[in-house]
């Protein structure tokens, strides 16, 4: 912490948006409403530049260290090799993005192997309180509002002039330091910070999206709950590859059915356990 108090110290009262910084935030989070004492945690980047915002987890930067160098490789030898086995996969699968200067925020997932994005059309309205305290010994200032199906109190420094924050938080008049919902189910604190030489991610600067409202996206979602193996189950719906044999990570044998059945059973499990996202109105 005593390196995000020196960084802060050196740009607080400066203009930084003529710079590229990385604000890195600790998400706490409990995605399970049924066992609340599981408590997830992912270190999350915010990176800014003089056009916008970038809000992801930061392991998607070793994913894309690890996709470059195998691109370097395969200008040698002309092919391109990748064992995801050696990339630990992120517990969080969402970005933000924000557009400056009117902030024009998209929210960008995935739902049946499909990258999605949705424009976030309310615009948060805050209610900025007197109260402050010290968060590591700065003074910040507390706001709150309602958003997503939840009450949240945000923390923000003005002597940061960057009226941006995690997620798809802004619009305040500083940078939120935290922030967090009324129950404590999702958290956001940052942690550090540093000057970058910004680069957009290799795999989502080159992914095609389907925009959608926030009603597609959840009839969408609520389609993949229903039927979580239908994409299984349209690509092996030919007669071509209606015999397949694969295979799992341990070499076993799975047939067309062993391969649907385990999605379905994967996916149910997975249902109980994640049923609490940050915005209850967009995963009813």
């Amino acid at each position: 912490m005593r390196n995000l108090i020196l960084l802060i110290s050196l740009f607080a009262f400066s203009i930084i948006l003529a710079q590229n910084q990385r604000f890195t935030y600790e998400y706490t989070f409990k995605i399970d409403s049924l066992n609340k004492n599981s408590v997830e945690k992912e270190i999350m980047n915010l990176d800014i530049t003089k056009d916008g915002s970038n809000f992801y987890s930061a392991l998607l930067i070793t994913r894309d260290s690890l996709f470059k160098a195998e691109f370097e490789k395969s200008k040698v030898s002309r092919s391109m090799t990748i064992d995801m086995r050696k990339v630990k996969m992120a517990k969080v699968n969402f970005r933000v993005s924000k557009r400056y200067p009117d902030f024009e925020t998209i929210y960008h997932t995935s739902i049946f192997a499909t990258n999605v994005a949705l424009k976030e059309n309310k615009k948060i309205n805050w209610t900025i309180l007197p109260d402050t305290k010290s968060i590591e010994g700065f003074k910040v200032q507390k706001a709150t509002t309602t958003f997503g199906g939840r009450n949240w109190t945000a923390w923000f420094a003005s002597y940061i002039q960057i009226q941006d924050g995690p997620y798809k938080f802004c619009g305040l008049p500083g940078l939120i330091l935290n922030i967090e919902d009324d129950k404590g189910d999702h958290v956001f604190n940052l942690v550090g910070s540093q000057k970058i030489d910004y680069q957009p991610l290799i795999i989502d600067s080159k992914t095609k999206e389907t925009f959608l409202t926030n009603e597609k996206f959840n009839q969408l979602w609520n389609e993949y709950k229903k039927d979580p193996a239908r994409n299984i189950k349209l690509i092996h719906s030919s007669s071509e590859m209606s015999d397949t044999i694969f295979s799992d990570a341990n070499g076993n044998a799975l047939s067309k059915q062993d391969l649907i059945k385990r999605k379905e059973q994967g996916a149910k499990e997975n249902f109980k356990k994640v049923n609490n996202f940050i915005e209850v109105e967009l995963y009813k």
